[in-house]
């Protein structure tokens, strides 16, 4: 993981790609340049987040990830999930939403457009909140997507940071 262990917020992605391999920084550049301009509607810093992924090793070929790598770094994220504590886990795509369902599937669900919950059903188990992977939306090459996209997302860390993390519980 990257960034800081006491956020109220983790951000779950699928794995690290080529170009994060580098820096060692998940979502830096293409794809990250939307959580970027999402972390700058929420007035917050990509260094006050927490920042992990799915599958902590990169898949050669920058192919998507197989089920056993998934369930190899399940202990990895979830000890991560544990140490940092989060309000909200927001999982960006479809090997994010999967192992985040299994590790807490008591969790309280919020899927596409961030809607904020109105009651929280525990003080131990953070909200997930489900988001395509921002890839895919630019991929789209649709400035409305992009946009709603963006804003759902600054909505769910406003809501999160004005929340505290759970161990502030």
């Amino acid at each position: 993981g990257w960034g800081c262990i006491d956020s109220p917020v983790a951000i779950v992605g699928q794995s690290l790609c080529e170009q994060c391999m580098e820096p060692q920084e998940p979502f830096c550049e293409g794809s990250g340049s939307l959580l970027e301009t999402s972390y700058g509607l929420a007035d917050c810093r990509k260094a006050d987040l927490f920042v992990t992924n799915a599958v902590h090793c990169r898949p050669p070929g920058n192919r998507k990830s197989r089920d056993h790598e998934i369930v190899n770094c399940s202990s990895y994220l979830y000890r991560e999930l544990e140490i940092v504590r989060p309000r909200l886990v927001i999982g960006l795509g479809e090997d994010a939403k999967r192992v985040l369902s299994f590790l807490y599937p008591t969790a309280r669900k919020v899927h596409s457009r961030f809607d904020p919950p109105s009651n929280l059903r525990s003080t131990t188990v953070p909200c997930l909140y489900f988001a395509s992977h921002p890839s895919w939306v630019k991929r789209q090459h649709r400035p409305a997507l992009e946009e709603a996209y963006v804003s759902s997302l600054a909505d769910a860390l406003k809501w999160a940071i004005s929340k505290g993390s759970l161990a502030g519980s």
